[in-house]
């Protein structure tokens, strides 16, 4: 059963199955914080479900028992600081919808006038004054398990390899003398292990390093030799 509350949202994360017996979750009974994550949101009011209102968008949680305000500023909102609601358990959340197809999502929470970015998101920038903004990448459909790199902006790159059961992936290659200890990927709840990477304009070889074995990226059509006559991945980062 869902799970319905007098006014409130009820949100199902996985687009491609509603079945409400098993997907539904009310917001305001999040018991703790999580990264940003895109949802379908079902909001309604005063338990009338005529007027429901579907909104699909990427959702952030704060979570803070003692806050008398948290409100959350981005570039969606032109830095205007909008109120986040507060569930039961002491989790604030919102749900970003506007602009979230196409653009990088840059954001900042305010708590209690005091700004500090998502402690929940890994994915940062440096705002230029001795902070960070913390990021979210432009919505796409659900990934499946042919995933290779990916462009997310101008010189930034996502590497990217499904491998549910790995324990421990890095990515090494020219830009890092092939080190397996600089660059380690973060496994997601999809099994899709991810890693941003900016890297200026010119050609790239590299591969990955899963549970000790050197693998190339199977989805990326581009190979070159390494120094050792073996074959690896090659990306070219344009100008």
């Amino acid at each position: 059963m869902a799970i319905v509350l007098a006014t409130g949202s009820v949100a199902f994360p996985d687009s491609q199955n509603r079945d409400d017996a098993v997907n539904y979750f009310a917001l305001r009974e999040l018991a703790d914080a999580d990264a940003p994550r895109v949802l379908r949101v079902m909001k309604f009011a005063n338990g009338s479900f005529g007027k429901n209102i579907i909104e699909e968008g990427v959702l952030v949680t704060y979570k803070s028992r003692e806050a008398d305000r948290v409100e959350i500023a981005g570039n969606f909102s032109n830095w205007r600081p909008l109120p986040m609601e507060r569930g039961t358990r002491g989790v604030w959340y919102y749900l970003i919808t506007r602009s979230m197809k196409k653009n990088e999502i840059r954001y900042k929470y305010r708590v209690d006038g005091i700004w500090t970015n998502d402690p929940q998101n890994p994915d940062r920038i440096d705002d230029g004054n001795g902070s960070f903004l913390s990021t979210v990448s432009p919505f796409s459909p659900k990934e499946g398990k042919h995933v290779s790199y990916r462009f997310v902006r101008k010189g930034t790159i996502e590497f990217r390899v499904y491998k549910p059961q790995a324990r421990f992936i890095s990515l090494v290659g020219d830009f890092n003398h092939w080190n397996p200890e600089n660059d380690l990927l973060r496994r997601g709840e999809d099994g899709i292990w991810r890693l941003k990477k900016r890297l200026a304009p010119g050609e790239y070889r590299y591969k990955f390093v899963i549970d000790g074995r050197w693998e190339v990226d199977y989805f990326n059509s581009q190979s070159a030799a390494d120094e050792t006559g073996g074959v690896c991945s090659l990306l070219r980062v344009p100008k």
